[in-house]
């Protein structure tokens, strides 16, 4: 576990000063913590990759969103690749985010709001940090702005300049959105906003601007989230997400009591404002009753969240040969059980949370797909939906009857 200062200088020094000693998992162990101080330079000088502007925009769609006037999809990579935010790479990720959205659309009857696991999904939390590999042992993969996942110690050596190739690959994905009418400027219901795991935080803090409202907000993302794996309240990410005027996310899964969840959202909603805060629920078919307790208590705090289904990190296994894969049938039936528990106690679910590709993979089983090793399985972390099985599963979220505007 890390705790900060961070070396070098930062935009905004209030909030820099607030995350000094805070403790904060999931971060990598760098050999030479001085090599961050020109990284942190660097980022701090370099203009936002998103406005202030687009990031009040979305909040307010999301606001709407918490009235029942749009779904959301939230769908791309498990672990974005910075060689792959080329135009070509964004124009069909794009491409998949219109056929869900459709999916969606037709079955609930609403707008869609369409964003992107992209521009910066570039680090990912691991359950351990060493993994065997044949002769021996090394750190996890970490995401590419970390290390790399060659199996040699050269590669998994955590390496402080590909922080600054990750703003650089986030920033040619935001201008392949802009080129193709999809980012800013484009109108709510063609854009496709950015988001990922505000995780590593020395890409994030660095990235923090205040805006001429007065406040502070991430310029990395539009909506950024923390994960399961970091949504302690006294530590560094949920802190500093406290303090953003970005719309923010958590995920919660299955061992999240009741307390923890009142908690984050007295933390990351104080004002109960519509639109802030959306809670993810990432618990596995096999559990999904275990948010009843959650939602309720939520909705009696008086905290006006949206609620979106994870169907995937929840329904993870690991087959005998160690390769790990997700069984669509179980994707589709936490999705199902989601939408109709969250009817049941009062809310609605307002859309759904994949890793998915737009490409032709093998990793996940169904919809006439057994994963081998090989050319189809080419996720770097967890596997992924192809596109069919994408459509399958967003084809099964829907309003329950009498839901949809």
């Amino acid at each position: 576990m890390s705790r900060y200062p961070f070396p070098g200088a930062g935009p905004d020094p209030l909030i820099t000063s607030m995350m000094a000693g805070l403790p904060a998992r999931q971060q990598p162990r760098w050999p030479d913590r001085s090599l961050l101080a020109p990284v942190h330079d660097r980022l701090a000088r370099e203009s936002p990759l998103v406005s202030y502007a687009s990031v009040r925009e979305l909040r307010g769609l999301l606001a709407r969103a918490a009235e029942g006037e749009f779904c959301l999809i939230q769908a791309g990579d498990c672990v974005e690749l910075t060689t792959e935010c080329e135009p070509c790479d964004v124009e069909r990720k794009v491409e998949m985010l219109d056929v869900l959205g459709d999916v969606m659309r037709t079955g609930s009857g609403l707008p869609v709001v369409r964003v992107g696991r992209m521009a910066g999904q570039f680090a990912k939390p691991r359950s351990d940090d060493w993994e065997t590999v044949p002769g021996g042992r090394l750190p996890v993969f970490r995401g590419p702005v970390v290390n790399a996942p060659d199996a040699c110690g050269q590669a998994r050596t955590p390496d402080p300049s590909r922080v600054v190739a990750g703003l650089e690959a986030a920033r040619c994905a935001v201008t392949a959105l802009d080129r193709l009418g999809r980012g800013e400027g484009a109108a709510p219901e063609d854009r496709v906003w950015t988001s990922h795991e505000a995780l590593l935080l020395d890409y994030e803090l660095p990235q923090v601007r205040r805006h001429a409202d007065g406040g502070s907000y991430l310029a990395s993302t539009h909506w950024p989230w923390i994960g399961e794996r970091t949504r302690q309240v006294d530590f560094a990410h949920v802190r500093l997400m406290a303090e953003l005027d970005n719309p923010v996310a958590c995920k919660i899964g299955p061992e999240a009591t009741v307390d923890e969840v009142l908690e984050l959202c007295a933390v990351l909603d104080p004002h109960r404002t519509p639109g802030r805060l959306t809670l993810i629920a990432r618990f596995g078919a096999g559990r999904v009753t275990g948010l009843a307790p959650l939602v309720r208590a939520v909705r009696q705090a008086g905290h006006p969240v949206l609620w979106m289904c994870d169907p995937m990190h929840g329904n993870t296994v690991k087959r005998p040969d160690g390769l790990k894969t997700r069984r669509l049938d179980a994707i589709m039936s936490e999705i199902r059980q989601c939408v109709d528990l969250l009817a049941e106690n009062s809310e609605r679910c307002a859309g759904l949370h994949l890793e998915a590709s737009p490409d032709d993979i093998s990793e996940c089983e169904g919809a006439g797909c057994v994963p081998v090793r090989g050319p189809g399985y080419r996720s770097l972390c967890d596997p992924r939906l192809s596109l069919v099985q994408a459509v399958a599963a967003a084809a099964h979220w829907r309003l329950p009857v009498g839901a949809a505007a």
